[in-house]
């Protein structure tokens, strides 16, 4: 298992426009993931708030995600 970084947006971060936000950063800093570190982050991501869930929802891991 690898590092799963899946994080609500900082007070700073939510204080920037959406279209100056800097891209998410890597939510799998090790390298490639193992199934069960997707299904984590999968997990993880479910359990943002709305504006978070936005700002991650670029990522292919959470495609077909709420």
């Amino acid at each position: 298992m690898s590092t799963v970084n899946i994080r609500p947006l900082t007070p700073g971060l939510r204080a920037i426009p959406v279209r100056w936000r800097p891209q998410f950063p890597p939510i799998f800093p090790d390298g490639l993931p193992t199934p069960a570190d997707i299904e984590l982050a999968r997990e993880l991501y479910l359990l943002l708030d709305d504006e978070s869930r936005r700002w991650y929802g670029r990522c292919r891991s959470f495609a077909g995600l709420g």
